[in-house]
């Protein structure tokens, strides 16, 4: 895939909102490949003064040195890029970008794309990420990007592919250009709905997987739970809106695989120390990431009632983490299910 560098030159300013690892990571992509200043706003100012200084998000990314291009801010007041990349928790996606686009004139809103790469709904409001941010940025303007994309494997440029997701076509090709380089593919899909169900419900099922094998059930238990809970993530992208198709996409199966097989995967592990027996409350006081499958699981339970699906592998998963029913029991009602059709 050629990458189209006269467009890279003409590029404007970019802002990063969120200094996690995924954050952190993305704009480090751009800054190497766009060779211009990235913003880069953290909640936290240790983090910004520690990437400004050392080159080096010691508290979400450590022993990954920074491109030189980032600048790191702790208010982004003033900041008028022509890209937006959202890279928050998905609960604090809405307020956030709000906070933005309050802070900026009319005009300068309106030459502003925006990339989504938060992964989950928003609890409070009971919607898509996409859906959430349309009251503040027109749909044509906003883009999803979703894949299986390990943050510090991507920050030592190791193979990578994701999709890019958007209704505008446009807009898809030129993220695209500022994304790709030698390690780091980016596929298009029209599909903003399917690409944003698959982000969000992997995290819950990669919980599931990691509880499986917590529980001691072995690899065939977890490649059931893997199996059945694609159908799934299928059924509930259906009933969104989204297409058949793009179960298949890297932020589908290629994401599922990755975050429901790794023991680098947060929710994976989260899971893993639930089947253990570990109490939930405990492992998320020792955490500094963000176990997004825990909102997601909330979220996901509430937005779907009105469609009335069977989901039994995500409903257990919220049954475990939110009502605090007991493990084995859960999964001893999950296996005693009466058995059906593919």
């Amino acid at each position: 895939m050629a990458v189209r560098k006269h467009w890279r030159k003409s590029v404007n300013d970019i802002l990063v909102l969120g200094a996690g690892a995924w954050g952190t990571s993305i704009a480090n992509l751009l800054a190497e490949n766009c060779n211009k200043k990235v913003f880069l706003w953290a909640l936290e100012k240790k983090v910004s003064n520690s990437i400004n200084k050392k080159q080096i998000n010691t508290q979400f990314l450590p022993n990954i040195k920074l491109n030189r291009n980032i600048v790191a801010v702790s208010n982004f007041r003033g900041i008028s890029p022509t890209y937006i990349f959202i890279v928050v928790p998905s609960q604090f996606v809405y307020s956030i970008t709000k906070n933005y686009a309050d802070s900026i004139s009319k005009k300068n809103k309106e030459k502003i794309s925006i990339v989504i790469c938060s992964k989950g709904f928003d609890l409070k409001r009971r919607l898509l990420l996409s859906d959430v941010l349309r009251p503040i940025f027109s749909l044509k303007k906003i883009a999803v990007l979703s894949g299986p994309s390990f943050a510090n494997l991507v920050a030592k440029r190791k193979p990578t592919a994701v999709t890019l997701a958007s209704k505008n076509s446009n807009l898809s090709k030129k993220v695209r250009d500022l994304l790709i380089n030698k390690t780091f593919r980016v596929y298009i899909s029209n599909d903003i709905i399917g690409v944003q169900i698959n982000g969000a419900i992997k995290n819950i099922l990669a919980i599931a997987a990691g509880i499986t094998e917590g529980l001691g059930y072995g690899e065939n238990a977890r490649a059931a739970i893997i199996c059945r809970g694609i159908k799934e993530i299928e059924k509930v992208s259906l009933a969104f809106g989204g297409k058949k198709q793009t179960i298949l996409s890297m932020s589908g199966i290629g994401d599922i695989f990755l975050t429901c097989s790794s023991a680098s995967s947060r929710n994976y592990a989260f899971g893993f120390m639930i089947g253990k027996g570990l109490d939930k409350n405990n492992i998320l006081k020792k955490n500094n990431n963000v176990t997004e499958g825990l909102e997601n699981a909330k979220s996901l339970f509430l937005i779907k009632k009105k469609y009335k699906l069977d989901t039994p592998i995500l409903d257990s998963v919220y049954k475990i983490l939110v009502k605090d029913q007991p493990v084995k029991k859960v999964a001893n009602l999950l296996l005693a299910r009466p058995l059906k059709k593919e």
